[in-house]
């Protein structure tokens, strides 16, 4: 089984550096010319379904990296952080490395802790091991989502802190299993 990660195109949160989380925005141009861009890379892999977040971005992506060919179906494990209060604010605003530890693992009055974002992504890939093992699947998500992805599949460093990583729009991160 291979898993494709892959992060929706540009917003226009995005491009003003803000935390997006479940605010529901379509791409940008850029997004749209980048999901374009990656649905190249997967011409010639066998891909037997892609698994979306619902949110528009995560969608659009989705439907142009399938083109009509690959079937697609959206599940909310997959919906971005819920940065709660502090949503559609500047990441600079945090302090990124707190926010994103998972060992602190501290509880905001509205935003998502760390291990229930971990928790909800971890089921939802032991379901799809378990019910598509033998398939290869495209996931389109958030950079949140992705960044737990890869210390699910890494580990989790002894600090805890899961914010060491770059994620940039339609990035692509391949696992096999």
């Amino acid at each position: 089984m291979k898993l494709y990660i892959v992060r929706h195109g540009e917003t226009m949160e995005n491009a003003n550096n803000c935390l997006v989380g479940r605010l529901n925005s379509p791409l940008t141009a850029e997004g749209i010319n980048q999901a374009k861009k990656v649905s190249e890379y997967f011409k010639d892999k066998d891909i037997n379904l892609i698994v979306s977040s619902p949110l528009d971005r995560c969608k659009q992506t989705a439907q142009i990296i399938s083109n009509d060919k690959i079937k697609i179906i959206y599940s909310d494990s997959l919906l971005g952080r819920d940065h709660g209060e502090f949503t559609g604010k500047p990441r600079d605003s945090i302090n990124f490395d707190e926010y994103w530890n998972y060992n602190k693992n501290i509880k905001y009055k509205k935003a998502e802790s760390v291990k229930d974002l971990y928790d909800r992504v971890a089921k939802l890939i032991e379901e799809i091991k378990e019910k598509y093992y033998d398939k290869n699947i495209i996931i389109v998500t958030h950079s949140g989502i992705m960044r737990v992805l890869y210390y699910y599949f890494k580990g989790i460093p002894d600090n805890g802190i899961l914010s060491e990583i770059t994620i940039r729009n339609c990035e692509v991160f391949e696992y096999t299993i």
